[in-house]
């Protein structure tokens, strides 16, 4: 094995860095090919930072297809490099689609992350998951003990659902999220309010969710909207994507231009 755990200690992402070094070590003592379980691409992304001077080992990143908002990190040896080609075909993901009638009762992706969860897919095993209309949802998933959920019955609220199992191939894949740059003019650098700017959502639904602990600043969660932010700090908020602030300059107003990045 090798020691890995320096770079444990400076991540932002321990819990994400410390199942890549677990399977990096696997992958390195068997000459095989290791997957994650599905984190945000951004946070893929970050955390491979840290290993790009590693010569032992080396990582792709996919998640289903090019423009996915949640990857899995695949860890082979240096000197045993598959093929990409390979490494997509043998993805360890499964497609998901689930049919039920939303006319009248709306149902958001947060609601069909929770019903999966409910039925024991964690988050780790829930890739990208988008809404078909009224009609329900489609997805990707890992592919380990999920045949108990194929062509079975569940209960979305009050709504009937029923889960397919299929290829990744047969679903309807969704446009990509570009990268966004957004300018505005804030009273502060508030976490709220520059968080409210950035992932344009209301001002009390952002605190609401920050108390919720379902933003994080940096890697780490926070609850408190009151934070006051610098250049430099990345937010990310379930299942909307990421924010890194750019710039920040004080106007003559004594008010806050700021400059962000949405990804």
């Amino acid at each position: 094995m090798i020691d890995l755990k320096g770079i444990l200690i400076n991540s932002n992402y321990k819990k994400e860095t410390e199942e890549l070094i677990n399977i990096a070590n696997l992958a390195y003592k068997h000459w095989e090919t290791y997957w994650t379980g599905f984190y945000s691409t951004y946070v893929c992304e970050e955390i491979l930072k840290d290993f790009e001077n590693l010569n032992d080992f080396k990582f792709f990143i996919y998640g289903g297809f090019s423009s996915s908002q949640r990857s899995r990190i695949a860890c082979f040896r240096g000197d045993n490099i598959p093929d990409e080609d390979e490494l997509k075909s043998n993805f360890p993901a499964q497609g998901i689609k689930i049919y039920g009638n939303f006319l009248f009762d709306n149902a958001t992706q947060d609601d069909f992350r929770s019903l999966l969860n409910e039925i024991g897919l964690n988050q780790l095993k829930v890739g990208d998951l988008w809404t078909t209309g009224d009609r329900g949802a489609q997805g990707i998933i890992d592919n380990l003990d999920i045949e108990h959920i194929d062509e079975k019955i569940f209960y979305l609220r009050e709504v009937k659902v029923k889960i397919n199992l299929v290829g990744i191939g047969e679903l309807q894949i969704p446009s990509g999220r570009s990268k966004k740059l957004v300018n505005t003019v804030e009273a502060s650098t508030r976490l709220d309010a520059i968080a409210s700017a950035g992932f344009r959502i209301s001002r009390t639904k952002i605190i609401e969710r920050i108390e919720n602990g379902m933003l994080k600043l940096n890697g780490s969660k926070v609850n408190k909207p009151t934070i006051n932010l610098k250049i430099g700090d990345k937010l990310e908020l379930e299942n909307k994507g990421f924010i890194e602030i750019l710039n920040l300059e004080i106007t003559k107003r004594e008010r806050w231009k700021v400059k962000l990045l949405r990804k």
